[in-house]
């Protein structure tokens, strides 16, 4: 891993200051990159995304509407790598996505020369004065481009067989303010056995 990460980010004297680290975030990714090409073949499932189609921009769920898309380890860093590519030539500042891509990359740094990553401590002091409450966020225009498949378009499990997921009134305590929890919550047909098996 030494090998593929080099000694030429030695010279980055002050991790937590952006000025020092702009400059090298091509290189980062370009490791990272690297890495990840050597660790293909020893990938793990890491996420499971759960998909809901709905019919059209309407909050009514299509026939084939439910499905998950499994992200694994390597394959869920593209996320925030791939736009750090893109922002590296264009931002100024450091974004949510480029300082995960800092992270990792510093973890990964890290380990290569002491055998043990502290990340609490890398989280905590590379904040670059955006806060640490989540790493980053995507909408589904970035994920698709990645999730694209059959499935994505096709969901295996029809709408009638929510009932067989959603057990014991579960419905009555989803969140209605997160998007698929009210179109369950908003959908009671689909547990009334007489309206379902329509």
């Amino acid at each position: 891993m030494q090998e593929i990460i080099g000694s030429d980010f030695d010279s980055i004297q002050d991790w937590t200051e952006p000025r020092e680290v702009m400059p090298y975030l091509l290189s980062i990714v370009g490791v990272i990159d690297r890495l990840s090409l050597d660790l293909l073949p020893y990938q793990q499932p890491f996420l499971i995304q759960p998909i809901w189609k709905t019919e059209g921009k309407s909050s009514k769920l299509a026939e084939q509407c439910l499905d998950v898309f499994v992200w694994s380890d390597l394959a869920f860093t593209r996320l925030f790598v791939d736009l750090t590519k893109f922002e590296a030539r264009i931002e100024k500042s450091i974004s949510r996505q480029i300082r995960s891509a800092i992270w990792l990359f510093k973890m990964l740094d890290d380990f290569s020369k002491q055998e043990r990553i502290n990340h609490r401590k890398i989280i905590d002091q590379l904040s670059y004065n955006t806060k640490n409450d989540k790493a980053f966020a995507l909408s589904g225009k970035i994920t698709n481009r990645y999730m694209r498949s059959e499935i994505l378009h096709r969901p295996r499990i029809n709408k009638s067989e929510i009932r067989e997921i959603i057990l014991g009134g579960g419905q009555n305590l989803l969140s209605p303010e997160r998007r698929f929890d009210a179109i369950i919550y908003n959908s009671p047909d689909l547990f009334n056995l007489e309206e379902g098996a329509k």
